[in-house]
Order: structure tokens, then C-alpha cells, then sequence
């Protein structure tokens, strides 16, 4: 794919997750996508599966949105890089809301499969986010463990 045709899908994707319209969202997706938070080590495979880690992380960080500062294209890769920033209103991984924001490095790695995002690889500093958010760190991945 060209740069130009995945910026296109990216940026659809990011409209529908900046709407919450998670349809949507899966519409940008290969029928075989997945969604990982490297850092903590969970991972979705499907959109089954996909969808409900969407749900339930942009239902406990509702105002959760990249800051976006740059763009690079691979070979068939999009790579988003800029600040993570959002606020803990409800559980998320069975651990209490703290009502507290973060804002953390972000690296979102994007490969394309088929026309469609193949997935999202989302890289960011687990203790600066439980820090800032009010957790423990270990806590936060003995529940990442779990889930």
C-alpha cells in the first residue's frame, strides 16, 4: 500500500475511535486484527475481541485520544508517534477508577493487511501511566496478567 492509502484508513480509524463508533472502527480492520498494548502485555486477536478491549478502554478512559507529533511509512506499516492522554473514570482490568489523568509517550505501530489495518501495536511507559493515574505499577500488571 502507499503511504497516502494507509494515512487514509488511519485516519478513518481514529475518526470513528475519536466518535466511539466502534462499527466503525472495526470497518478499518482485517477480518483477523488485533490489538496490542505492548507494555502491559494484553492482547486481542479478532474483532470479537478487539472490539471489547476498544470498549472497555475507551469506556474507563472516556477523553482517551493520541496528541499527536508525527508520522512514518514502512513497507506496508504506518508508524504514529506523539503523547497518550486520557483520564481514569471507571474501571478498567477490575481495578478502581482514580479519577486522574496521564499523559505518556506514545508509539502506535500499524501494519496494513489486505487494504485494512492489520492491527494496532500501541507502546507506551507502563510505570510513567500507572504513576501518573494513581496505581501501583504492579498491581496494574498482575490485573494486565489476568485479563
Amino acid at each position: 500500500m502507499t503511504p497516502d492509502e494507509m494515512l487514509a484508513i488511519y485516519r478513518r480509524h481514529r475518526a470513528a475511535e475519536d466518535a466511539r463508533d466502534f462499527p466503525a472502527v472495526m470497518e478499518t480492520l482485517a477480518a483477523d486484527c488485533f490489538l496490542e498494548q505492548v507494555s502491559l502485555g494484553l492482547r486481542s486477536d479478532g474483532r470479537d475481541d478487539a472490539t471489547r478491549a476498544y470498549e472497555e478502554w475507551f469506556g474507563a478512559f472516556p477523553d482517551l485520544g493520541p496528541i499527536p507529533e508525527g508520522i512514518a511509512f514502512g513497507d506496508d506499516t504506518l508508524v504514529a508517534y506523539g503523547q497518550l492522554h486520557g483520564t481514569m473514570t471507571d474501571h478498567w482490568l477490575g481495578l478502581a477508577p482514580t479519577g486522574r489523568d496521564f499523559t505518556v509517550p506514545l508509539v502506535n505501530i500499524v501494519p496494513f493487511k489486505d487494504g485494512l489495518m492489520h492491527g494496532e501495536r500501541i507502546l507506551y511507559d507502563s510505570a510513567a501511566f500507572a504513576e501518573q493515574v494513581g496505581l501501583d505499577v504492579h498491581e496494574l500488571r498482575a490485573a494486565a496478567a489476568k485479563a
